[in-house]
């Protein structure tokens, strides 16, 4: 099944959509953001937002569905876009 979606500008096209499992596990949430980002040239944080509003979910249940690799992808996108302070060791400017 082929399920076409526009969010933004953005054209979304999920083949075998991993999506539309009844139960959402950690596993599965895990697959269908890795395969956003994969094969649609999303970022991390926009991949998890996107699954979490096409399950209609609450986001507060988001929290229970991140594996750690996810949970650290999506932290380390956030340092990069400023949007959370890491503290980093020193570290020299390239």
């Amino acid at each position: 099944m082929v399920l076409q979606a526009v969010l933004g500008m953005k054209e979304i096209i999920l083949s075998d959509n991993p999506l539309e499992q009844k139960i959402m596990t950690k596993k599965r949430f895990s697959a269908a953001v890795e395969h956003l980002v994969a094969n649609n040239n999303m970022s991390y944080i926009d991949a998890a937002s996107y699954v979490v509003e096409e399950r209609a979910m609450d986001y507060k249940n988001m929290k229970k569905l991140l594996t750690d690799s996810l949970k650290q992808k999506i932290e380390e996108e956030a340092a990069s876009l400023n949007l959370i302070k890491v503290k980093r060791g020193n570290k020299l400017p390239l």
